[in-house]
């Protein structure tokens, strides 16, 4: 299992067989704090009665660390993982309430006979397990599991899920039995009797906190100013160098600019542009750089790096995606300017309300009850995005998701896996819906956006990429008090009608050029539309029909839908396997190549225009 995760752990590595032979524990290592041996893993406590394997990073482990040796308890490392061991003796299971960070472990507790297993309060860090026979797995990839039982059974419904989304939405793999530790919750598995609990210790609560009741606009723009500072602050906890990733946009120019205030040292900070001027943001990026003095990198990513790079980004997905091929290249040249940790501002239009679905949603109990008066006529539409309004003709889960960001309806996914349109609804609602009961229509969309896109394509995308280049990404802007502060606060100041992140924006606004937070969202997007029109491999292939690559060449088809076509055909070696099983449904070759993508130039702005 190690072995097939190198790539995120190239610095060490280390493994553990209790005396019994039934618990075993693995790690590769990516050295960010202690990079010495004291931080080897597994790491044991002074007595040996309890071992852990750690993902992540702990930002408040001096805090804890201090704590803890106020009662007692002994250092021997600088490692953040240590505060795992000790914390787990004086604290329990409650250490995982303490924690702020992002992280996924799992803690043996030998003498109890008690495997202990968490994930950070965002899911920004993957857990998953998964049982085979009498076996019990943990993994931070999802390609461990068939590493270590190669014949692993796939999940066959996995490509329903795949032509809804774009991606798997949690707690869905494309394995049989294997799925997601959810965010904010832990596990407790006991060793002898093979039974396990799941326990959340962080919700996702939207309830006004009564001290803001009353709060005003302006108080709640210095507070957000100071939190957002602080995360940032604790952020940079490293003792490597850390880089941002500055796009130009109003969220990484608010990390860029902090991550340089807060540094005793020059912050390396990177982009991507091409040689199409339309999709450049130059100016902005260099407007921040110039404004804060960090030493901006710039990258060409050629058509010609494009054209040989691209087999290995479809080998680097741990689970297929629409939408990780520009987080691929972004975190390669990380890894050549010899960074090892990098801030993204991922989290800023989730939580801030960035996103047009945060407007929308207040239309959207109208347009619903329009389609449901206009019967079926809206679902006939030839073209995306209008066939969207498909999905609300359906009892389906996640509906208002899926008409906002959706690829393909029901009714055409039927087509595509020749299968029963009412058997595609009752697999699809095997995923449990979102809770929006009684919820107003922004906090709809802040719960849509982090719970579904946010958690189950962004930050695992995110992940997988920067593990394949040994590079740790953090997202200040998910920190936990940050969060609980936002989700806390009334609507009429977080989300007022018609602005975009304005808490953010106001907050910072004085600190920034103007030119980067007086402008029009632009999605973080590739010329892909030229360059995949251009690979061999879709045009003479006989799953690529010629029709589907003309309406392609002719702008009426989205990139996305080849190279979700590409991933369908190539993803994993179950692939065939899976479909040959498949008595459910049973695919047609040509019609795979319906996969599409979210937008026609896969930028966030385009995908919610539809």
């Amino acid at each position: 299992m190690t072995d097939a995760m190198h790539r995120g752990g190239p610095d060490d590595e280390g493994h553990f067989i209790d005396a019994t032979g039934t618990v075993a524990l693995g790690h590769r290592r990516l050295s960010i704090l202690d990079t010495s041996s004291a931080g080897h893993q597994p790491m044991f406590s002074d007595n040996g009665n309890l071992a852990v394997v750690f993902n992540g990073e702990i930002y408040n482990y001096p805090a804890l660390k201090e704590a803890l040796q106020n009662i007692g308890y002994q250092f021997k490392s600088g490692s953040d993982t240590e505060v795992l061991l000790h914390g787990y003796k004086a604290w329990g299971v409650n250490l995982v309430e303490k924690l702020e960070g992002m992280f996924a472990f799992v803690l043996y507790d030998i003498e109890q006979q008690q495997v202990f297993a968490a994930r950070d309060h965002a899911g920004i860090k993957p857990l998953y397990f998964g049982k085979y026979g009498g076996d019990f797995y943990f993994s931070s990839e999802v390609k461990g599991f068939t590493a270590v039982q190669p014949d692993w059974p796939p999940n066959l419904h996995w490509r329903v899920y795949f032509l809804a989304y774009g991606f798997l939405p949690e707690p869905i793999t494309t394995l049989q039995n294997v799925q997601n530790l959810p965010k904010g919750n832990y596990m407790l598995y006991d060793v002898a009797t093979h039974s396990y609990h799941v326990t959340p210790y962080f919700k996702t609560d939207l309830t006004v906190n009564e001290q803001y009741k009353k709060i005003t606009y302006n108080e709640a723009v210095t507070i957000t100013k100071a939190k957002v500072e602080a995360a940032v602050k604790s952020h940079l906890l490293s003792d490597v160098p850390v880089g941002v990733f500055l796009s130009g946009g109003v969220d990484s120019s608010i990390i860029a600019t902090l991550a340089q205030r807060f540094s005793d040292t020059t912050i390396t900070t990177l982009s991507i542009y091409f040689d199409d001027e339309k999709y450049s943001e130059h100016a902005y990026q260099n407007a921040v750089a110039e404004a804060t003095g960090v030493q901006h990198h710039t990258f060409l990513v050629s058509e010609a790096e494009f054209m040989q790079q691209w087999p290995e980004i479809a080998a680097s997905m741990d689970q297929p995606s629409t939408d990780a091929i520009n987080t691929h290249f972004i975190c390669k040249y990380a890894k050549q300017l010899g960074l090892k940790v990098v801030l993204s501002g991922l989290g800023g239009d989730e939580l801030f309300g960035g996103y047009p679905s945060f407007q929308r949603s207040r239309k959207f109990n109208l347009v619903k009850k329009i389609v449901q008066l206009s019967g079926t006529l809206p679902a006939l539409a030839l073209d995306y995005p209008y066939k969207k309004i498909g999905f609300l003709h359906q009892k389906l889960n996640n509906a208002e998701y899926l008409y906002y960001r959706g690829l393909f309806t029901p009714t055409d996914i039927a087509k595509i896996l020749h299968a029963k349109e009412n058997d595609v609804v009752t697999v699809l609602n095997q995923i449990p819906a979102i809770n929006v009961v009684n919820t107003a229509p922004a906090n709809r969309a802040f719960l849509y956006e982090t719970g579904i896109y946010m958690q189950s394509q962004l930050l695992k995308d995110s992940d997988v990429q920067s593990m394949w280049h040994s590079l740790e990404l953090r997202v200040p802007l998910l920190d936990k008090s940050l969060l609980e502060w936002v989700m806390g606060l009334p609507l009429r100041v977080k989300y007022p009608i018609n602005r975009h992140k304005p808490l953010l924006i106001d907050a910072f606004k004085s600190e920034l050029p103007e030119i980067v937070w007086n402008r029009k969202k632009q999605g973080f997007t590739f010329p892909f539309e030229r360059w995949f029109s251009k690979i061999e491999v879709f045009k003479n292939n006989h799953y690529v029909p010629k029709f589907f690559h003309q309406k392609f060449e002719k702008g009426r088809l989205a990139y996305a839908r080849l190279w979700g076509a590409y991933l369908a055909r190539t993803y994993g070696a179950f692939a065939d396997q899976a479909l040959n099983q498949s008595a459910y449904y049973q695919p047609n070759g040509n019609l795979f190549l319906y996969l599409a993508g979210f937008s026609k130039m896969g930028g966030i702005e385009k995908v919610n225009k539809a």
